[in-house]
């Protein structure tokens, strides 16, 4: 039973993903996706509680941000970055997915004029996450938020760009993703 316990925590070990917050290790719930997987489509509810599909084929290319919570420095910084930049961009949507209750996403987007992406929640059923590898399984007190990662899913449904970001408190490289968005929209 010892070897069958070691030998299942080796391997989930393996399976995972290690970043940091503040500097401590975090661990993700796996390596999620990789590059040329199909995106698997999830439903989520936007802040006025209506239903939108995130991932697989779709008339526009994806940008599918998990982040901690709206209610953070950098995810409030990192929403109005992507607000700015991609949103100018043609043929392309953004998808900011966090567990926040659609009410404390509706207050960010009125506060921060967030008006040019999806902003949605993924708080009925965050096991969509976990398919992505978004979801953060150690330690204890940062269970079941996301961390920091980005895809980009072509129109096909198809992931062509991923990024886990390794420190949570840092923004993503906003430069790798519009060049990953123009890739594929020229």
């Amino acid at each position: 039973m010892k070897k069958l316990l070691v030998f299942a925590l080796l391997t989930s070990s393996l399976l995972a993903t290690t970043v940091s917050f503040k500097g401590d290790k975090v661990t993700l719930n796996s390596n999620g996706l990789k590059i040329g997987q199909k995106a698997p489509v999830f439903t989520v509810v936007n802040k006025d509680f209506i239903e939108e599909a995130v991932g697989g084929p779709s008339d526009k290319v994806q940008v599918i941000a998990f982040i901690p919570s709206f209610d953070t420095g950098v995810c409030k910084l990192e929403t109005i970055a992507f607000n700015e930049k991609i949103s100018k961009m043609k043929n392309v949507v953004v998808k900011i997915v966090s567990k926040d209750l659609p009410f404390a996403i509706g207050r960010f987007c009125n506060s921060n004029k967030i008006t040019n992406v999806n902003t949605v929640s993924d708080y009925k059923d965050a096991n969509h996450a976990l398919r992505y590898g978004a979801t953060i399984s150690a330690p204890a007190f940062l269970e079941g938020f996301f961390g920091r990662v980005i895809y980009v899913v072509d129109t096909d449904g198809t992931i062509t760009y991923k990024e886990v970001v390794p420190e949570i408190t840092n923004e993503p490289n906003y430069d790798k993703i519009i060049k990953a968005v123009n890739s594929l929209t020229k």
